[in-house]
């Protein structure tokens, strides 16, 4: 099941890059059978979105398996709620904001180590979730 999930993933993630701009494509493609898993570390830094000016900055929160987001486009926008867990073993990152024109979207968001992105969807209230990913700011 897992496999699936990071096929589907990585399938949505090639159709969305073919899409955008290259200038927020990794720098790097590291081949899957030397890929490390995934972890919570992986998902600290600054990451930009690759199809506008939004940005999140990941690090870790004042206790154990806590996680602090911040999110701006480019201002910043107030986070609800940050969340960092598993799911099928894979890490996942999942993050509320609630602020004006925010009113609970919500991101949820997996790293694949391969392409050293971070990828999954964004959800509006009452909307259809769409397709992103993130790139490290500084790998852009």
């Amino acid at each position: 099941m897992r496999i699936l999930l990071v096929g589907a993933l990585l399938s949505l993630l090639v159709g969305s890059m073919q899409g955008q701009e290259a200038t927020l494509q990794p720098k790097y493609d590291i081949s899957p059978s030397i890929a490390k898993l995934p972890e919570q570390s992986d998902f600290f830094g600054t990451w930009l979105r690759s199809d506008g000016t939004y940005s999140v900055e990941v690090e870790a929160g004042g206790s154990a398996g806590t996680v602090v987001a911040r999110y701006f486009n480019p201002e910043p926008i107030n986070v609800e709620s940050a969340v960092f867990d598993e799911v099928e073993g894979q890490p996942r990152l999942e993050f509320v904001l609630r602020d004006e024109g925010y009113p609970g979207s919500a991101y949820r968001l997996i790293y694949l180590a391969e392409r050293r992105v971070l990828v999954g969807t964004y959800m509006r209230p009452g909307g259809e979730p769409a397709e992103v990913f993130f790139v490290r700011k500084d790998e852009q």
